[in-house]
């Protein structure tokens, strides 16, 4: 396999991976968002610790200048994923990553803000097409008459939207600190960050549940936080910046597929509309030359599992 088409092949199933978040969700039983981000990101960080063990890499994590912005990037990092995980219980995956995948729209307000870029046509349309897009996802089938005040699926929305607003935040500091720290140092020191602020909700869960979810939870951790973290950021520093953004749209899609085809759940003619705008509007600021912001939502963003990594982390 030639190198262009080894990142392209490391990027998409990094891509794949990250969409089966809902089919963990959906198998671990009676414990709260919290924990299970707790137990996530810790069986995540240890496989990441592992990987640079062995790579010989563990040098790379030390700290340098910015340190308050690390753990910055860790607060917003556990409220991003706080929200997606929550939209998720409330929503299903399919509206919840379709709904985390509207940062675009906070980055076009924030980011002239916050980083003096300057918005165009092409931005200004996207932000068009995205709110399009939103519209139809948190549109109930029956209409907005039928969403009633303190629903689930109202909760839900809210939950998937502020997941966008958080993500957008973890995006400008990836882009503020990727000149001190590389992606793979960010993800680890984000990861370590959130288990101190999340270690309450490890004592919360009893010994029977943690013993009866451990399986689940360390399956979830190790592939979406280590094997599919390793995946993307080896992909996407192979691969141009335009074909990343695009490559990568592929994880709400997958997302949407697992939803369906695995776990059974109904996908309304509304999100498959809204579905097309969303993705249409990160095309549109991906393809923008002149929007460098957007080109580094995709090189940096680990998550998400949308997470970000949150993917974005997805990162």
């Amino acid at each position: 396999m030639t190198a262009p088409l080894k990142h392209h092949f490391e990027l998409l199933t990094a891509c794949i991976i990250y969409g089966t978040v809902g089919i963990y969700m959906a198998y671990l039983q009676d414990m709260s968002v919290g924990s299970i981000i707790f137990y996530r990101v810790f069986f995540g960080l240890s496989a990441i610790l592992c990987y640079l063990t062995i790579t010989g890499n563990l040098g790379q994590l030390a700290l340098k200048r910015k340190k308050n912005y690390l753990i910055l990037l860790g607060i917003l990092y556990v409220l991003q994923m706080f929200s997606y995980y929550s939209a998720i219980r409330y929503l299903g995956a399919s509206s919840a990553v379709l709904l985390l995948y509207t940062d675009p729209i906070y980055l076009t307000f924030l980011a002239p803000l916050l980083l003096g870029e300057k918005n165009t046509e092409k931005t200004i349309f996207a932000l068009f097409l995205g709110l399009i897009g939103v519209f139809y996802v948190t549109r109930p089938e029956g209409g907005f008459e039928q969403l009633e005040f303190g629903s689930s699926y109202l909760k839900g929305v809210l939950f998937g939207l502020i997941g966008g607003l958080f993500s957008s935040g973890v995006i400008i500091s990836v882009r503020y600190l990727r000149n001190e720290y590389n992606g793979l140092t960010q993800l680890f020191w984000q990861s370590a960050i959130s288990l101190f602020f999340l270690s309450p909700f490890a004592v919360s869960v009893p010994g029977n549940v943690l013993a009866a979810n451990l399986p689940v939870l360390m399956l979830f951790g190790v592939l979406i936080t280590g094997i599919g973290a390793v995946f993307y950021i080896r992909g996407v520093t192979g691969v141009s910046a335009i074909t990343g953004s695009i490559l990568t749209l592929l994880e709400p899609v997958s997302c949407i597929f697992f939803d369906y085809t695995v776990l059974g759940n109904p996908i309304h003619s509304g999100m498959l509309i809204g579905c097309v705008f969303i993705l249409a509007a990160a095309i549109v600021i991906s393809l923008n030359d002149s929007f460098s912001l957007k080109k580094l939502i995709f090189r940096d963003k680990i998550a998400f599992g949308k997470n970000i990594f949150v993917r974005k982390n997805k990162f």
